[in-house]
């Protein structure tokens, strides 16, 4: 996305430009009255004007006020045209009643008075008054649109007068109505601002525009008129939102109305085709977005030809956007998977980059190289180790950033330590704090919130996702609300769903559907796979299997590898073995047969692994998935993934507690059992404290009666704490067999009572999930 910046920013684009001739509008004739009354009203008591003799004199304005109108009329200067209805919407809550109605009654006395009163005003007011001295200053913003329209004005002839009279009319019939519809609808609500501030009209029009029915049609005069000036303040202003905060911008279909009414009058900026090519993006339409950025590089082609003959030279600064167009286009084909296509364009622009002698667009390309190479291998680590030290010598803050990103994630999966990781990633975070850079600062740290879960560090993932959300993002008064502000949003929402929380789950995915729309595809996807996530955990713990199939016919739209192997533990918590081992098989050998761009990360790998392993468990054969869990284990060290260890850990220890070795079960979940505890989900711990509970008993049978009694009592404890975990994941299931292994405790223990009230529960919970087969009993 960096490159589309450089893409509306190319150097001499605008400077070079020729000027366009400003054009006088209604709106901007109502801009200039809004802001003649507006000086009326604040200026001192001793100064009068011909046109004021009926006005308050004494109106104050607090500051406050007139920080908010400066503010209002500066961004009305910057926006495209409105119709009178809109203009009135704008200034009504944000000026004083009186300013309303002055500006109200001044529309309406142009309406009365002909033609006349407009070209009086604009030879007197706008000469005596503004550019005067004693209004507005000649060389401020407000003076300067002053000046170019009243120059605009006096240029225009008789007949050219008297047709933008005529679109006035127009403009202001269609903003008030007729005089048949004041009747109709009602008019005391002008009629009560009028009498607040002491005017009224000799005409019974009501001027309220909220009282006009939503089906009027303006027709030419109704649409939005864009100046050269407003059109490229438009596309800046929305290519700046599509990359920082795609909420504030306007819908996709607004927007791309807006480019089709500003091409219309301004058919020679191409950057708005570019625009158009950013808006197809947001919603993933290929063709449109294809076909948008040829447009684009054509008009930028024939503009720069034009220049070319017009300057009798070629001008290499105007030959900029061929480059980035190439680099754009390749982009576009990466984003839509197709890499082999994206090749031609990406060495196309390497090679005009390199004959221009352009570093910044080669740093550009060869981050896409390494993007579109084989990842995981030796000359992707060059390319990236190339691509950062370049970066860092030509002084680029944003592309040395994002490598060292990149570079970090792929050490962290070729196995690097942790600590030489997160040590790189901290060269990213200081470059990020240095240049204010706070969408790179929001991605390094979403990225340590990825290696923080990945190595098994929930509460630290927790932590970040946290501080994500915390940091001072705004750039020109607008917030940072881009993809990693959606990916801590979801880590949040899952890791209080892995506590149990569903309900604070569901409500953080609430708000970020809110903060990240569905026309927002790319971060929308994001909450959406992991409200399908957690909905396939809630149900398959609590045995809703119909809405546990659902969560999975879901995800496959989404992300098809965790659905199949989601669909396999579906399966195999249904009974159906056979099914889940051929699924559960066919990934593991996905994962050994995909390389490169294809490949698997370790973790996956080894949830696959251990998904397998306690299906042989569960079927009495713990002897074949031993291999699978020692397998996950190996590869789970290998690559520092101390969760997934400890976890192979627990099925090992049930194995060997199968195996009539209780101390040796005892001593493995020992070594694991702080991660777990520290950094587990409720129902692992529930599960590690269940298994560590049976290794108890085991071992306490064989002792004597007093030193066994003192060993069981001891686990009724543990087994509280495991029903609390088991409560609060509404692991049904679970919760019934560790009931069970309660109520055999207090029978041994000859506690009659508390047997009892243990039974009663058990026998509740068999009533609501009966154990119908082998799997069920065999569950951890």
């Amino acid at each position: 996305m960096e490159s589309t910046l450089d893409m509306l920013m190319i150097p001499g684009s605008s400077k070079q430009r020729m000027s366009k001739e400003e054009q006088v509008t209604p709106h901007k004739i109502s801009l200039i009255v809004l802001i003649h009354e507006y000086c009326t009203i604040r200026r001192p008591s001793t100064v009068h004007s011909v046109f004021s003799e009926d006005s308050d004199s004494d109106i104050n304005l607090t500051e406050r006020e007139k920080r908010n109108f400066m503010v209002m009329i500066l961004q009305l200067l910057q926006s495209s045209d409105l119709t009178l209805k809109e203009l009135f919407m704008k200034i009504r809550d944000k000026t004083k009643i009186e300013l309303y109605t002055l500006f109200l009654k001044r529309l309406q006395e142009f309406i009365e008075d002909g033609v006349g009163a407009l070209k009086d005003y604009f030879q007197n007011v706008t000469k005596e008054y503004f550019l005067s001295g004693k209004g507005v200053e000649r060389s401020s913003v407000l003076g300067l649109f002053i000046r170019r329209i009243t120059l605009a004005f006096e240029k225009l002839s008789f007949t050219q007068v008297t047709d933008m009279y005529r679109k006035f009319e127009r403009y202001y019939e269609a903003g008030v109505g007729s005089y048949e519809e004041s009747q109709d609808f009602g008019g005391s609500l002008t009629d009560s601002a009028m009498s607040l501030s002491g005017v009224r009209f000799s005409r019974g029009l009501s001027l309220d525009p909220f009282q006009l029915t939503n089906e009027r049609k303006l027709g030419d005069e109704g649409r939005a008129v864009n100046s050269f000036r407003q059109a490229e303040y438009f596309i800046l202003q929305q290519a700046f939102l599509l990359q920082h905060n795609q909420k504030e911008a306007l819908s996709p279909s607004d927007l791309q109305d807006k480019i089709m009414d500003m091409l219309e009058m301004n058919p020679d900026i191409a950057e708005a085709h570019f625009l158009s090519f950013l808006n197809s993006l947001r919603v993933k339409e290929y063709c449109t977005a294809l076909h948008n950025l040829f447009h684009f590089f054509d008009r930028k082609t024939i503009a720069t030809f034009n220049k070319g003959q017009g300057h009798g030279k070629h001008q290499p600064a105007e030959e900029v956007h061929r480059r980035y167009a190439a680099l754009n286009l390749a982009s576009l084909h990466y984003r839509f998977g197709h890499k082999e296509e994206a090749l031609a364009p990406l060495q196309e622009a390497i090679g005009m980059a390199q004959d221009a002698n352009d570093n910044v667009c080669l740093q550009h390309a060869l981050g896409w190289l390494q993007r579109l190479s084989e990842q995981g291998t030796a000359s992707t680590e060059n390319l990236l180790e190339r691509a950062v030290t370049k970066s860092s010598e030509l002084n680029l803050p944003n592309l040395t950033s994002i490598g060292i990103q990149a570079f970090a994630r792929h050490n962290a999966f070729a196995a690097a330590k942790p600590a030489q990781v997160f040590e790189y990633l901290q060269k990213s975070d200081v470059l990020n704090c240095q240049h204010s850079q706070s969408g790179f600062m929001c991605t390094s740290f979403a990225n340590k919130a990825a290696l923080w879960q990945m190595y098994g560090k929930m509460e630290c993932m927790s932590m970040l996702s946290q501080l994500i959300l915390h940091l001072d993002t705004s750039e020109h008064s607008v917030f940072y609300n881009g993809e990693s502000i959606c990916v801590a949003m979801c880590n949040l929402a899952r890791f209080h769903a892995q506590m149990g929380q569903y309900g604070l789950a569901l409500d953080i995915i609430n708000c970020a559907k809110k903060r990240f729309p569905k026309n927002q595809i790319q971060s929308s996807e994001i909450w959406m796979e992991t409200e399908q996530q957690i909905l396939f955990d809630r149900t398959i713990l609590n045995r809703k299997f119909g809405v546990t199939e659902l969560a999975v016919l879901n995800l496959k739209a989404l992300n098809p590898l965790e659905s199949q192997l989601r669909e396999a533990i579906l399966n195999k918590e249904k009974g159906e073995v056979t099914e889940s081992l051929n699924q559960l098989h066919l990934l593991l050998d996905n994962c050994g047969a995909d390389k490169g761009n294809n490949s698997v990360t370790a973790d996956f790998k080894c949830r696959v692994l251990l998904e397998l392993g306690e299906l042989y468990r569960q079927t009495s054969n713990p002897t074949s998935g031993t291999s699978y869990i020692l397998e996950c284990m190996t590869l789970a060290k290998s690559h520092h993934l101390e969760y997934l260890a400890a976890l192979g850990s627990i099925q090992l220890a049930h194995i060997q507690l199968q195996m009539q070795l209780p101390e040796q079960a005892l001593s493995l979940l020992s070594q694991h059992m702080l991660a777990i505890l520290s950094h587990g989900t409720v129902t692992d711990r529930a599960r590690l404290l269940t298994c560590h509970t049976k290794c108890q008993v085991a071992i306490a049978t064989r002792k004597p009666d007093e030193q066994k009694r003192q060993g069981l009592l001891s686990c009724i404890n543990t087994l509280n704490t495991a029903i609390e975990l088991y409560q609060s994941a509404e692991a049904f299931l679970h919760l019934k067999d560790t009931v069970y292994l309660q109520t055999r405790l207090y029978h041994e223990l000859d506690l009659p009572s508390e047997r009892n009230k243990c039974a009663r529960q058990f026998r509740q919970l068999d009533v609501q999930y009966p154990s119908l087969s082998q799997m069920t009993v065999n569950a951890l």
